[in-house]
């Protein structure tokens, strides 16, 4: 799709991008092919979030067995409708993925996030669904927070929180040139591939990103400090400490500088110690 088919999709819908909902539209075959290769292997059972004006939706419904579209805005739900009449593997859903009520049914996810919300629609597909692999176009920024080591300035709580779900990688840099209205930042393509949770239960999991969020609330602070005063926990110095000295974490670490393996066994103590 180039930018002359989008104007004269746009007229003749009366659509237009909107800013609020950080919709920006790919032009140009080549990163459509990129993305289509990638998710090639994985299709089957396929959703897309926000498939706007579908510069990748006609080849990931062609690829999978059933493909549903889940669209907020009217207008595109429209011409997504006529786009896909008469293809009875495709379901379009007007509706907000985060207020949506969807079966958990999908081998893949695919989705062109905008940045206002893409944190919270990663972890509704982290938490509240199971297909193995979720591909996302992403500002590079937030992909570099994703995907960061530990110890690294991008490293923080959405990279260790999402860790507990994914195994994350970048696949390649968007320029800003590949959208149309052209963005001012660069974006990138990232895979998500789902690793076996480390709890069973809801409890611990939720107790494992309290701990999570109190280490990073205080960025540059002591873990201890972290965990001391973090509003998020009601620990007090003295079962922080002691906390850390069970887990073997130096008490004067930073909260940046522990990797997922520190922060499971973090809330394993703490699970314990309630007992």
């Amino acid at each position: 799709m180039n930018r002359q088919q989008i104007m004269e999709i746009t007229a003749r819908y009366n659509l237009a991008p909107n800013k609020k909902l950080g919709q920006n539209f790919l032009v140009g075959d080549n990163v459509v092919s990129r993305i289509l290769e990638l998710c090639r292997p994985f299709a089957g059972r396929v959703l897309e979030i926000g498939p706007g004006l579908g510069a990748v939706s006609r080849g990931l419904a062609d690829m999978g067995t059933a493909y549903t579209a889940v669209e907020i805005d009217s207008g595109f739900v429209r011409y997504l409708s006529d786009l896909f009449a008469g293809n009875g593997k495709v379901r379009i859903v007007h509706a907000d993925f985060l207020k949506v009520d969807l079966a958990d049914e999908f081998d893949l996810a695919v989705s062109n996030l905008p940045y206002y919300c893409a944190s919270e629609i990663l972890f509704r597909l982290a938490a509240d669904f199971s297909m193995p692999v979720i591909f996302g176009m992403v500002q590079r920024e937030m992909a570099q927070r994703i995907t960061a080591c530990d110890g690294s300035e991008n490293y923080g709580a959405m990279t260790v929180n999402l860790g507990y779900y994914f195994n994350t990688s970048e696949c390649f840099v968007v320029p800003g040139d590949a959208f149309y209205p052209r963005p001012e930042v660069k974006s990138s393509f990232i895979k998500l591939e789902r690793k076996q949770r480390y709890f069973t239960d809801v409890k611990s999991e939720s107790l494992f990103h309290e701990v999570v969020k109190s280490a990073f609330w205080g960025r540059r602070k002591t873990i201890l400090k972290s965990l001391a005063d973090s509003p998020h926990m009601d620990l007090g110095r003295g079962m922080a400490g002691a906390i850390l000295e069970q887990c073997g974490i130096d008490s004067s670490a930073r909260g940046e500088t522990l990797n997922l393996s520190a922060y499971i066994k973090l809330t394993e103590a703490l699970i314990k110690n309630e007992k």
